[in-house]
């Protein structure tokens, strides 16, 4: 204390702290994972399950996270770190038309394949309780962003198929992209390997750029 006035925490304190806190917030949002993506149906899916499942108390829960909505949001920004989404960029710095759009089906098919169950699940909420759980939905337009980054980046170096222009181009890729297309050609008995190399043949086959 100085004149009085009290002197600010200490640096390693407050690292401390943060990263008790961090280590908290990775507790609550594996424990919500292994909830969702675990065996049986959701009706066992609350704030309550989750603060049990990770060994904290249902307040911190919320002190965390605020509401079921932003813990939502939370889990699918873990589940897309822990998919390795953030190589995005690594499309973008790709020089060539066919490559780019190939490492793009990559990216997502390798996210997706992660941890199927869970997101297979995390989507479901989103179309049950679409007010609550809008993850899904703003992601997927994310995902048509990119793609029409991606389209975009290339211009006239790719061709636009025929598919109906750019436009159809682009929904098209978004649609080969999807969740619902990689699960469903997994269910058919393909591996994962297997559908993320058929969904880049058919990328670039529509756009045309070969």
């Amino acid at each position: 204390m100085v004149a009085g006035v009290p002197m600010s925490p200490r640096p390693y304190e407050m690292g401390s702290r943060r990263k008790s806190t961090d280590a908290t917030r990775a507790k609550i949002l594996e424990a919500a994972r292994s909830i969702i993506g675990g065996k049986g149906d959701l009706h066992g899916f609350s704030i309550d399950a989750i603060a049990k499942r990770a060994g904290v108390a249902r307040m911190t829960v919320y002190y965390q996270f605020h509401s079921r909505e932003e813990l939502m949001e939370a889990l699918a920004d873990y589940l897309a770190q822990r998919g390795g989404i953030q190589r995005i960029r690594e499309v973008f710095l790709e020089p060539d038309a066919e490559k780019a759009l190939r490492l793009l089906v990559e990216v997502f098919t390798g996210f997706w394949s992660t941890d199927r169950l869970t997101l297979r699940r995390l989507r479901a909420l989103g179309v049950v309780s679409p007010s609550q759980d809008k993850g899904p939905r703003d992601r997927d337009a994310w995902r048509r962003e990119a793609v029409e980054n991606v389209l975009a980046k290339f211009g006239k170096k790719i061709g636009s198929g025929k598919s109906g222009g750019p436009g159809g181009v682009a929904a098209i890729l978004t649609t080969l992209t999807s969740f619902e297309s990689f699960d469903s050609l997994c269910n058919s008995g393909k591996s994962p390997e297997e559908v993320a190399k058929l969904i880049g043949d058919l990328a670039v086959l529509v756009v045309g750029a070969k």
